[in-house]
């Protein structure tokens, strides 16, 4: 959920929460702390296409999302395949400057680089099945290229989360992940955090960083 796209947004309701908020915003927002090196990917435990991933990224459109979803996280991908490299589609707005506003299939490194996750987690859906999983998979394999939409949920939208949820409840209807209601200056509606997919019944943590 995290981007430009979004910044725009958050730069808006940032100032107008400082008009009314005044000094308690700067204790509201935690301050960014610049990740030095990055992990050392190898020593991961073993991945599975279905593996969620998550990330928290240093941007101060990255910790409203986090703020605004009350979770650890601020975006979130699906694991599609792991050999003969592990790569991840999902939905977002400028990892790649020459393919912006859109799905994009991103090699491990590239999902979980310094620059774009100060935090992660690895977490698996223990609830699909291996077959639902990879089903799942191929969907957001088939969207890749799609546009990213940031929208409520009555709205045609298309963004990190609501990409996943959809491929999931293809293969499991009974998939609800807890939106999340916001009436503000940028949206009145629901939206769909990462935090959402974190609490959700029947997933297990591989990892966190």
């Amino acid at each position: 959920m995290e981007g430009s796209h979004l910044r725009r947004r958050s730069r808006y309701l940032l100032a107008l929460s400082i008009l009314l908020a005044g000094p308690l915003l700067l204790c509201w927002l935690p301050r960014a702390e610049p990740l030095v090196g990055g992990p050392d990917l190898s020593q991961l435990p073993a991945l599975q296409t279905g593996d969620w991933l998550f990330r928290l990224g240093h941007s101060a459109d990255s910790r409203l999302v986090q703020q605004m979803g009350g979770g650890d996280y601020s975006h979130i991908g699906m694991v599609v395949a792991t050999e003969p490299r592990v790569l991840v589609v999902h939905a977002t707005t400028d990892d790649d400057p020459q393919r912006l506003n859109q799905v994009l299939i991103s090699t491990l490194e590239d999902f979980l680089q310094p620059a774009l996750a100060r935090h992660f987690a690895i977490a698996r859906p223990g609830f699909l099945s291996a077959h639902q999983k990879q089903a799942a998979a191929q969907a957001l394999v088939d969207a890749v290229g799609e546009p990213f939409v940031l929208e409520v949920r009555d709205q045609p939208h298309r963004y990190c989360t609501t990409l996943l949820a959809e491929a999931i409840q293809a293969q499991d209807p009974g998939f609800e992940p807890a939106w999340t209601r916001l009436d503000n200056p940028l949206y009145h509606g629901d939206l769909l955090f990462p935090s959402a997919f974190a609490d959700y019944p029947g997933v297990t943590w591989l990892h966190r960083f």
